[in-house]
């Protein structure tokens, strides 16, 4: 597959639909009005690495690397915490949906780091945090009410699903959605 090395794209955990209306709820909030950008319910996704712009090289070792590890993981559940935000706490940059760091999830961002890493990228410098992002781009002239943001989604520990493949996806500027799946490599079935 050739593809522009101008369009940008990252692997990540795709979203299923009960569970991005459950995050959705949260876009109703008056207080989301105070993010420049609320993420469209259908990009809702957990990103596992982003690739940036990618030579056709590298997007060919990537085809032939990820399936190869993919298969060697087995599929798992994953489960939503409480909303968080990066930044301050008053004034945050990013909202979110936070996702419970188990063992087989951290597993998988390690295999599909490797296989990003054989291909020719370069490692991520910070920590990974799994995370749905909500909104970003804070512009806040009040404080943000984040304690009332986590009351509310509480409920949200009880919400997990079953993680069976990883996606390649592109970012289409300008359009919504806005992540196109290009590609999925499915996880080892029991």
């Amino acid at each position: 597959m050739m593809e522009d090395e101008r369009t940008h794209y990252f692997l990540a955990l795709p979203v299923p639909e009960e569970v991005q209306r459950s995050i959705n709820e949260l876009a109703k909030l008056r207080a989301l009005q105070s993010f420049r950008s609320v993420t469209y319910i259908r990009d809702y996704h957990i990103t596992l690495f982003f690739l940036g712009g990618v030579a056709n090289k590298q997007l060919a070792l990537l085809y032939k690397k990820l399936p190869v590890l993919m298969h060697q993981i087995p599929a798992f559940d994953v489960q939503l915490n409480q909303a968080g935000v990066f930044g301050k706490e008053e004034q945050p940059r990013v909202l979110f949906a936070g996702v419970k760091r188990a063992q087989p999830l951290l597993d998988l961002h390690a295999a599909v780091t490797r296989g990003c890493v054989e291909a020719g990228f370069n490692k991520e410098k910070r920590p990974f945090r799994p995370h749905v992002t909500i909104a970003k781009r804070g512009k806040h002239d009040e404080p943000f009410p984040l304690q009332k943001v986590i009351d509310q989604t509480n409920h949200w520990k009880d919400v997990q699903w079953r993680v069976k493949e990883v996606g390649l996806y592109a970012v289409r500027l300008g359009q919504l959605p806005r992540y196109e799946l290009k590609a999925n490599f499915p996880l080892k079935r029991p």
